[in-house]
């Protein structure tokens, strides 16, 4: 029988031979028992859904819920055939792992997700530093791996500045890439571009913006150039119109979301190229209603009394021009009680170093006067 994730859409994966959906499964995000271990009850349904739902492509990393992660795969997986499905985890090569250490990790890996072989094994958030530091170890490790068949690919997900990533790609060592794109940040829109160019496979974690762009705001729905039912429908469409992108990967922690996302991405209303532009326009406009045109560079930045500038301004921003009121207030009132705008001194030294000349006394006063009322 014909399952609705058939219709998912599927494009080739870099240089490699995989054909991916445009849709994978981050799991990093599972329902949890009071004492903070994996809900497996709940999360292996989840992951079959998933994948008799045509989701073919699943990504982990060994921290992930404490090392659960890598085991919820390999529990929900059990009976489905090994060419189905593409796993996906990472090592941290930051932790300075000696050799030694990276193969038990590797071992342990292969061991949790009760497979022979990885699809790809990634350098995880890889500094263009300490890639230099470090790059040297994973290469020579994972070669090995590759030649001994254990994995099929390398890659790396990144953090770091997009020219920093740029060199990364540039360095030919890779055939995949993970980064962060979405609605809210458009950063590496070159970095991916580039990687896409150069063959690699480009992945997107971060679709929903860490959950953003999950909460259910009508505001920033009735933007949306087509008919959407959710702020993450809108999303999800965002991310995938992007033609250099291979698979967006998703969060998800209820059967819900899984269901929610397939439908999203399944639908046969797309964003066309131009229907960005219109997205793009809208959003400029409201900046300038708004006159708020923070950066995030983090000059301004150490405050004296350590209230932290970029974060509230960010936080404003998603409240007043994207329309995101309900998340934008509940992550304000998550920070420290220093950081908030009402710890402001009125010493000036910011705006002083402010390159866009924004006047961010008065700004935190409006941002006061709006989260702490």
């Amino acid at each position: 029988m014909k399952t609705l994730g058939n219709d998912l859409p599927e494009v080739n994966f870099g240089k490699t031979p995989y054909k991916v959906k445009k849709l994978g499964f981050g799991i990093m995000r599972l329902p949890m028992l009071q004492d903070g271990k994996v809900d497996f009850e709940l999360s292996t349904p989840m992951i079959r859904y998933a994948i008799e739902h045509g989701v073919n492509f699943l990504d982990s990393h060994h921290f992930y819920h404490n090392g659960e992660s890598e085991e919820a795969i390999g529990r929900a997986v059990q009976g489905i055939p090994r060419n189905k499905i593409i796993l996906q985890t990472k090592i941290g090569m930051y932790n300075n792992y000696t050799e030694k250490e990276c193969w038990r990790l590797l071992e342990q890996a292969l061991r949790k997700m009760k497979t022979d072989y990885l699809d790809f094994y990634f350098s995880h958030s890889l500094s263009w530093e300490n890639h230099l530091k470090y790059g040297k170890s994973f290469l020579s490790f994972t070669e090995k791996a590759l030649n001994q068949g254990l994995i099929r690919y390398r890659g790396f997900s990144a953090h770091d500045k997009p020219e920093n990533i740029k060199k990364i790609i540039i360095s030919g060592e890779f055939s995949a890439m993970l980064v962060q794109y979405n609605l809210l940040d458009r950063s590496n829109e070159e970095v991916i571009a580039l990687a896409c160019e150069r063959g690699l496979g480009v992945e997107i974690m971060g679709p929903l913006a860490g959950g953003m762009l999950g909460f259910p705001d009508e505001k920033i729905m009735k933007y949306s150039p087509v008919k959407v039912k959710s702020t993450a429908e809108l999303a999800l469409k965002f991310v995938l119109a992007n033609p250099n992108i291979h698979v967006a990967f998703s969060g998800m922690n209820t059967l819900g979301q899984v269901a929610e996302n397939i439908a999203s991405v399944v639908s046969t209303s797309r964003f066309s190229r131009n229907d960005i532009g219109k997205l793009d326009q809208i959003f400029e406009n409201q900046k300038k209603l708004l006159n708020l045109y923070c950066t995030g560079c983090g000059y301004c930045l150490p405050c004296p009394n350590k209230v932290n500038i970029p974060s509230i301004f960010r936080l404003y921003n998603f409240a007043q021009v994207y329309g995101l009121v309900k998340k934008a207030k509940k992550d304000y009132r998550a920070l420290n009680p220093e950081e908030k705008a009402s710890r402001c001194l009125a010493c000036g030294k910011c705006e002083e170093k402010c390159p866009q000349k924004i006047p961010i006394q008065k700004k935190l006063k409006q941002i006061k006067n709006y989260f702490e009322k």
